[in-house]
């Protein structure tokens, strides 16, 4: 695709970020650098947070304005200033065409999305942890008001769509597709030790897993994986990610835990693919997860995606394996991959799209809750016990993500993972159970609120439900 002809158009972008962490910072930085966007607005948790990141985007000073009422932003906007907001309720009057949703805070996402589509703004959902709950409602929130709620490039979702339906496109079997896990795992031979993270795991035993034995690939990878358990080989934001892709494209995961294998990159169409074929996977279709394992010098493919398809054409297939492209063992199956995603510095391709070409990167009007993101306990849990949140990776203590088939909200349903930071045990957990709606008090949010409206769009069948069986909430009006 020629990306100039494709974006050929006099019109330039308004946007606002809402989130001027990372993500959003990267936006502001590249939106200075193109001619057809224009990024005026930052909103973060206060209006000198903003301006910070204006400032460390390369706004400056001189053309920032701090705003604290509306008066003050219809001011800024009206004298051409950017505008630092700590509310995008302050904002959301002015003319602008789309709000990237990048506070990384699940409730917050939720109110700011709903807030924005209301305001007649589209929405680019950066904020994957509210999309695993509520994805499919916001998509038709703005679809019935002429807008679109979708993804950004930048991140794997989006990517990851991307790639499968060029796939599909193109009229390939999907046999798999995926991501792999944020940080590679580094392999220092002479030290007999893997880094990953900036940290240090001996691994005196891979020396002898470093290859696959022949007609042994999955016993080899079983036993790498095992000698490098002390490193974390799944994540939450790994899942969550896999179940926004799942629920825009319909892939589904070969198991609710997903196989997290430990695999170096030749190596991929090797294991992720049928198991009469010497892989892991029970049938097509499969989304996946893996550790790359490389050495120092091999190129990362941290946090990149791929898929794996079916090679119908052996040929020229083989021709391709010729030039490198990577293959399975069997040949039967090939890997097509970007290893690599630029978070905000590539997500203005997306808002280009929904504005000018009215394109979501997601699934658009495809997106349906196919699978929720839940939580399996890996300790016990008494009552009183509160679920936290924490950390960069936005997980809780003491529970597991594993993606399982949608349901509505109910008192034997799992809840969906972002549902409960902040929930009260109420009874009872033994290790291994998944938290269900009867063994917690739900903190009232909007997100809660979403979410019951989209079980009523979705599940047409489904009883209206409460916070639980121990708590009696205030129902919701749903579309």
């Amino acid at each position: 695709m020629n990306y100039l002809q494709h974006f050929d158009s006099e019109k330039i972008i308004e946007a606002c970020v809402a989130g001027a962490g990372d993500f959003g910072r990267g936006i502001l930085r590249q939106a200075g650098q193109m001619k057809g966007l224009s990024v005026r607005i930052a909103v973060d948790v206060n209006a000198e947070s903003a301006a910070r990141a204006l400032q460390l985007s390369g706004v400056p000073d001189d053309k920032i304005m701090v705003c604290h009422d509306e008066s003050q932003v219809n001011e800024a906007w009206k004298k051409g200033f950017f505008i630092a907001s700590g509310s995008l309720e302050l904002v959301t009057h002015l003319p602008f065409d789309i709000v990237v949703e990048s506070t990384g805070i699940p409730d917050v996402g939720a109110r700011h999305a709903e807030l924005a589509i209301q305001a007649g703004k589209h929405v680019g959902i950066a904020t994957k942890e509210t999309e695993s709950v509520v994805g499919p409602y916001l998509t038709r929130l703005a679809e019935r008001q002429g807008r679109l709620f979708t993804p950004l490039d930048g991140d794997q979702p989006s990517l990851l769509i991307g790639l499968v339906t060029w796939a599909q496109t193109l009229g390939f079997e999907v046999v798999a597709a995926g991501k792999s896990s944020e940080y590679d795992f580094i392999w220092d031979e002479q030290d007999g030790a893997v880094w990953c993270n900036g940290q240090r795991y001996p691994a005196p035993d891979l020396k002898n897993l470093w290859a696959l034995a022949e007609d042994q690939e999955a016993a080899t990878v079983s036993a790498r994986s095992e000698s490098l358990s002390e490193i974390p080989q799944i994540s939450v934001p790994d899942l969550c990610e896999m179940t926004n892709v799942a629920n825009a494209t319909g892939l589904i995961p070969d198991r609710p835990d997903f196989h997290a294998m430990v695999l170096r990159t030749h190596e991929v169409p090797t294991l992720l693919d049928h198991q009469e074929f010497g892989g892991v996977l029970q049938g097509s279709g499969r989304l996946e997860v893996f550790n790359c394992l490389r050495r120092p010098d091999e190129v990362s493919f941290a946090g990149g995606v791929f898929v794996v398809l079916r090679c119908e054409d052996q040929e020229t297939w083989e021709l391709l394996r010729g030039k490198g492209h990577v293959l399975s063992r069997s040949g039967n199956s090939a890997m097509v991959y970007l290893p690599r995603h630029l978070l905000g510095l590539e997500a203005p391709i997306s808002m280009l799209d929904v504005v000018l070409k009215g394109l979501p990167s997601g699934g658009g009007s495809a997106v349906k809750p196919h699978v929720d993101l839940i939580a399996r306990a890996t300790q016990d849990f008494a009552s009183g016990q509160t679920l936290e949140m924490k950390g960069h990776h936005r997980h809780i203590e003491g529970l597991r993500p594993e993606v399982h088939a949608a349901a509505p909200l109910s008192a034997s349903s799992p809840v969906p993972f972002y549902l409960l930071p902040g929930a009260e045990i109420v009874r009872p957990v033994a290790a291994g159970q998944p938290i269900t709606l009867a063994d917690i008090s739900l903190p009232d949010s909007h997100m809660l609120r979403l979410r019951r409206a989209q079980d009523a769009m979705f599940f047409k069948d489904a009883a209206p439900t409460t916070q639980s069986p121990h708590k009696e909430t205030q129902s919701t009006q749903h579309l």
